[in-house]
């Protein structure tokens, strides 16, 4: 009899890897093939074995690299080998994630499990300084999606922020401007706001504002998606810098690259200093360059690393051979120690 395979639907969370449950590692590390999305921290797909398939089909609020059918067929053509098959998923898979289409395309046939994350909205909030509900300020919390259907507004539950709970809206900053224009009419204008792009990583931005100020704001410091906005007087309870924030190295960014294999664990365990930890190795294997090259290649193209640690200069000029990069000798800093 064929061996029936599986399907593990993991939450990612929004961005730390330290918020990804210890059963979400254990299957990532044992999976045949994972089926990631955009928003998975690069980091995790590194602890996948050797032989592990990698398919990206992420999404984002312009392009769609692969549509949802075409994601179930792929889930379910792999489990009809009888491979294990990661979903990996951010944030949460039961929030926004689309999770039952995915489960249902199933159609009984294969074993499933589903292994939560921590949601977007929970991470933003809590690593911005602030909680989603208080005694004081907000009783209860609405979680909600601000990426609307045919241009209505109608999807969104702004009846809890009149009843004194938080509103949390996940991807709505292209709908930003007329969510604001529909709460100014019946909301106080000095209502908080806070937008939170790319929560949990060592580059999270936060701004503070209220319905009157928060659209500039935004346009100010540059926040694009990937990004919760949270409204509500919860958000008063910031004060200042989060804790986050005021991490040693939160902002840096870091590169460690060698020719040798590199603790992946390492990496995951620098994210407690509050910066953004990348790894690059075993660069003379052309099996491993091949497997996470496109990977590889858009970590170098859409970050500006703060430093780059190596345990030779001979790295350092294979990463720009293989990748077609040039790497600022100022930003180079030697570690001998890099594999001990």
């Amino acid at each position: 009899m064929d061996r029936l395979g599986k399907v593990i639907f993991i939450g990612a969370g929004p961005g730390d890897p330290g918020l990804v449950s210890y059963k979400a590692i254990r299957r990532i590390k044992t999976a045949d093939v994972i089926i990631y999305d955009r928003l998975v921290n690069p980091i995790l797909l590194q602890l996948s074995k050797q032989d592990c398939e990698l398919i990206y089909v992420g999404k984002n609020p312009d392009v769609k690299y692969k549509a949802q059918d075409e994601i179930n067929r792929i889930i379910n053509e792999k489990a009809a080998l009888g491979l294990t098959v990661v979903r990996l998923k951010g944030g949460d898979p039961g929030i926004f994630g689309r999770l039952s289409e995915e489960v249902d395309s199933l159609e009984k046939k294969y074993e499933y499990e589903v292994i939560p994350g921590i949601t977007s909205a929970s991470a933003a909030a809590l690593y911005s300084g602030f909680p989603l509900t208080d005694r004081a300020h907000a009783p209860h919390v609405t979680f909600s999606t601000g990426h609307l259907q045919k241009d209505s507004m109608r999807e969104i539950d702004f009846q809890a922020l009149a009843k004194g709970g938080t509103l949390a809206l996940y991807m709505g900053m292209k709908a930003l401007p007329e969510i604001v224009s529909v709460l100014s009419k019946d909301m106080d204008a000095h209502l908080k706001v806070a937008v939170i792009g790319n929560a949990s990583y060592g580059y999270q931005k936060t701004v503070i504002g209220d319905l009157s100020t928060i659209n500039d704001l935004v346009i100010e410091h540059k926040v694009t998606h990937p990004a919760m906005i949270i409204i509500g007087d919860v958000v008063n309870v910031r004060d200042g810098l989060s804790w986050y924030e005021q991490l040693p190295e939160f902002g840096l960014r870091k590169l460690y690259i060698s020719q040798k294999s590199i603790d992946k664990q390492e990496i995951l365990e620098m994210y407690d200093q509050g910066g953004f930890y990348y790894a690059i190795d075993q660069l003379n294997d052309d099996l491993v360059q091949s497997k996470y090259f496109n990977i590889h290649s858009e970590i170098l193209s859409i970050h500006g690393f703060d430093e780059v640690i190596t345990d030779s200069l001979e790295s350092i000029s294979l990463l720009e051979s293989r990748f077609n990069i040039k790497i600022n000798p100022s930003k180079v800093k030697m570690n001998e120690s890099l594999n001990d």
